[in-house]
C-alpha cells in the first residue's frame, strides 16, 4: 500500500476535522511548518503549529516539522537551525521526529546554499536528532545547487510520472492541488517508517490507571477589574472569591493573564494561582522542563496533576515560563488554565 503525507503551514486549517479528512482519504502523516528564518531575522513562528500538531495526533496521524530556509551565511544557517529546534522542543516532540529544511527561497545564494544546508543539518545532528533531511525542487538537484545523495531528500516535481531526479530520495511531492484545491501531497518512501500510522489494537487493550483530572477553574483573591487583549481596562468589576473557567493564558503588559471570555482577561497575580501552578498537558505526554537559556532540561519532565510553587515569571525565547526550581522553568501554556 502506498504511503502519503501532506505538508501544511498557517495557510491551512487547524481543526480536527481537517486532519480527519486526510486520514479518511488514506493520508497517514503530515509535515507542519513551524519556523522561517532565525530569531534575530525573520523571527517567524507558525501561530497554528501547536493546534495543528495536537489535532493531527488526535486524528491518528504521524507528525513531522519543516523549516523554511532563508540563510545568507553559515552562521545564519546555524541560528536558523537553533530557532527551528527550539520550536520543536517547545512543542514537546522527541529526537526521532522527522525534521526537514525547506530550501527553495529565490533570495538564496545558489552558489553557496549547499554549505549553509550542511551547517543547518549538521547542527541538528549534533543535538542528536536522528531523522533530518532536505527538501527542494528537482531542478536544484539536477543543476548541482544541492546534492541529493548527501542527505535523505524530499523532492518536488509536479506534472510528471517521475520524481525528476536521482539520489537518496525518501519522498516525492508530486502535486500541489491534491483534493482539487491547493494542498500539497507527497509519496512517503521511508520518512515515517519509524512512526507507523496508528491502527486499532488487534489484542485486548491494556487498562490504564485513571489520569488525574485538572480543572481550568480559577478563583479571584481580590476585587479585580479585567482587561481586554490590549490591556485596556473593562468597565465591569469582579468580586473576590468569584470563580471563573479559563480557556487560555496570555501575556498582557508583561504579565500572564487567564482568559475567562472572548476578550476578557484577569491577571494570574490576582488569583489563587499567584504563587503556584498545576501541570496540565496533552494526554500521555509529560510537560517539558527548560533551563534559563531555553534548552530542554535533560531527563526532566513532569506529569499532569503535579503542582509546583513558583518563583516568578521569565520570558525565554519569547515564551512566558514559570520558575519552579534553580534554572528550571515550565511554559505557562503547559499549566492549568491554558488551552491544554
Amino acid at each position: 500500500m502506498t504511503d502519503y503525507f501532506a505538508d501544511i503551514s498557517s495557510y491551512q486549517r487547524s481543526d480536527l476535522q481537517f486532519f480527519q479528512n486526510f486520514v479518511s482519504h488514506g493520508v497517514g502523516s503530515v509535515f507542519i511548518k513551524t519556523t522561517q528564518g532565525s530569531a534575530d531575522g525573520s523571527n517567524y513562528l507558525n501561530p497554528k503549529a501547536r493546534t495543528q500538531a495536537k489535532n493531527a495526533l488526535a486524528a491518528g496521524m504521524n507528525v513531522g516539522f519543516y523549516h523554511y530556509f532563508k540563510a545568507s551565511s553559515v552562521a545564519d544557517a546555524i541560528n536558523e537551525a537553533k530557532f527551528f529546534e527550539q520550536s520543536v522542543v517547545n512543542l514537546g516532540f522527541e529526537k526521532d521526529t522527522p525534521l526537514c529544511v525547506d530550501v527553495e527561497d529565490p533570495s538564496l545564494n545558489t552558489s553557496a546554499v549547499a554549505s549553509y544546508v550542511d551547517a543547518f543539518i549538521n547542527y541538528l545532528k549534533t543535538q542528536s536528532y536522528t531523522n533530518v533531511f532536505q527538501y527542494s525542487m528537482a531542478s536544484w538537484f539536477n543543476e548541482g545547487i544541492l546534492n541529493a545523495n548527501k542527505y535523505p531528500t524530499w523532492v518536488a516535481n509536479y506534472g510528471s510520472s517521475d520524481c525528476g531526479t536521482r539520489g537518496n530520495i525518501v519522498a516525492w511531492q508530486y502535486t500541489s492541488s491534491w483534493g482539487g484545491g491547493s494542498q500539497d501531497m507527497s509519496y512517503d518512501w521511508g520518512i515515517f517508517d519509524k512512526q507507523p500510522v496508528k491502527t486499532e489494537a488487534t489484542t485486548q487493550p491494556k487498562v490504564e490507571p485513571e489520569k488525574p483530572k485538572v480543572e481550568n477553574v480559577i478563583k479571584l483573591t481580590e476585587q479585580t477589574q479585567p482587561v481586554d487583549r490590549l490591556g485596556i481596562e473593562r468597565p465591569e468589576t469582579y468580586e473576590a472569591s468569584s470563580t471563573w473557567k479559563s480557556s487560555d493564558i496570555v501575556m498582557i503588559n508583561n504579565e500572564p493573564h487567564y482568559q475567562i471570555a472572548t476578550d476578557i482577561f484577569v491577571p494570574i497575580s490576582k488569583t489563587t494561582f499567584k504563587d503556584f501552578i498545576i501541570v496540565k498537558y496533552t494526554d500521555d505526554s509529560p510537560a517539558p522542563v527548560f533551563d534559563s537559556k531555553g534548552n530542554r532540561a535533560q531527563n526532566a519532565s513532569v506529569s499532569t496533576g503535579k503542582a509546583f510553587k513558583t518563583d516568578g515569571v521569565r520570558i525565554i525565547n519569547g515564551i512566558p515560563m514559570a520558575k519552579i526550581a534553580t534554572d528550571q522553568f515550565i511554559p505557562f501554556e503547559y499549566t492549568s488554565g491554558s488551552r491544554f
